[in-house]
């Protein structure tokens, strides 16, 4: 069953919904607040209903095997368990299969476990292979993507509502505006204004400009920006600043590691037009792929080191990593100045 985020999201947030949480479950998206967002609306309904929430990452396909041993020995000692898998590896068919049986079980009433699987957005070709076409066939297919502005008011709208915000027409075209494109920027914005006034108040767009003009300095979109027009110094204090906020280092990899991405599949002959960019950063991204042709190669390894660094595997300084990845996006081998996070 294939639906939007939109309807599935406000469903969650009713005290009284449909939609069963059991069963397979998949959600695909570029937006890491999207899938976090669905993940936190379905928490709630997997407290009341006494499930154990548990989270696996899938570091191989086999890793596929400790899902559905976890689900198969949750079961037997009459537990129920809400998992959430990250991951993109595909499963083999063995293990379709049994994923095919846990939602057979699931329709028997057998089970009242629930399996989230969260992945990258996903173009045609991958919405019809077998493993997706299970969870479209026996479970919930949710396309977590955002394809316009209107929706991501609409989304928005929501998130304004749980914070007890109110926006006048004239504030959100201003917020709209402001944060063009980033879910992520437009969030933070209401997030800061809830925290500055009441919820009985009418922000306007007098308000709203305080709450952008606070948070107007360096953001991850501004790396991204920066890191597409080679501008090394401005990326490195963008960095600088970042870490001095406390911003997570994987926040800033998702953001780096998908920049790297589009590149690559930009230099291997990919239309830019069906990769999902904006139009108005398609020259960006193209000039990218054409100076950073010698050093491309090496960005996997260095993505995954840092996720390694990132996860308490190895003894390497995460700053350090993420500041040479940034050299490398701007299409330099490395600087003779190394500055210090």
């Amino acid at each position: 069953m294939q639906k939007r985020f939109l309807p599935v999201f406000s469903e969650l947030n009713h005290t009284t919904h449909a939609l069963p949480v059991k069963g397979l479950w998949l959600v695909h998206s570029d937006e890491p607040l999207i899938l976090q967002w669905l993940i936190d609306a379905l928490k709630t309904h997997w407290q009341q209903q006494n499930q154990i929430i548990e989270r696996l990452e899938l570091n191989s396909p086999k890793s596929w095997h400790d899902v559905i041993n976890r689900l198969n020995t949750l079961s037997l000692f009459d537990e129920n368990t809400a998992l959430v898998v990250t991951g993109k590896h595909k499963p083999d068919q063995k293990i379709i299969k049994s994923l095919s049986d846990f939602a057979q079980d699931v329709h028997n009433g057998q089970s009242n476990n629930h399996l989230l699987w969260c992945l990258p957005k996903q173009d045609k070709k991958s919405l019809t292979t077998k493993a997706i076409r299970l969870f479209d066939d026996m479970g919930v297919l949710i396309d977590g993507n955002i394809y316009n502005e209107q929706l991501r008011h609409e989304i928005l709208n929501i998130k304004a509502q749980q914070l007890g915000l109110t926006l006048s027409v004239q504030a959100w075209q201003l917020l709209l505006s402001h944060t063009e494109h980033n879910l992520l920027t437009a969030f933070q914005t209401l997030w800061r204004i809830s925290y500055l006034y009441q919820p009985t108040d009418m922000i306007d767009t007098h308000q709203l400009m305080e709450a952008l003009v606070e948070g107007s300095q360096f953001d991850i979109f501004s790396l991204s920006d920066s890191l597409l027009m080679a501008d090394v110094c401005k990326s490195l204090k963008i960095l600088y600043h970042l870490k001095h906020t406390d911003t997570t280092p994987s926040m800033i990899l998702w953001v780096m590691s998908k920049d790297a991405r589009l590149i690559s599949q930009i230099q291997a002959g990919k239309d830019p037009q069906t990769l999902g960019i904006w139009q108005n950063k398609i020259p960006l991204y193209q000039q990218a792929a054409q100076r950073s042709t010698h050093l491309s190669s090496q960005w996997a390894e260095q993505i995954y080191t840092i996720d390694k660094t990132i996860k308490g595997i190895g003894q390497h300084d995460v700053w350090q990593l993420l500041q040479q990845l940034a050299v490398s996006l701007c299409g330099i081998r490395q600087i003779k100045s190394t500055t210090h996070l």
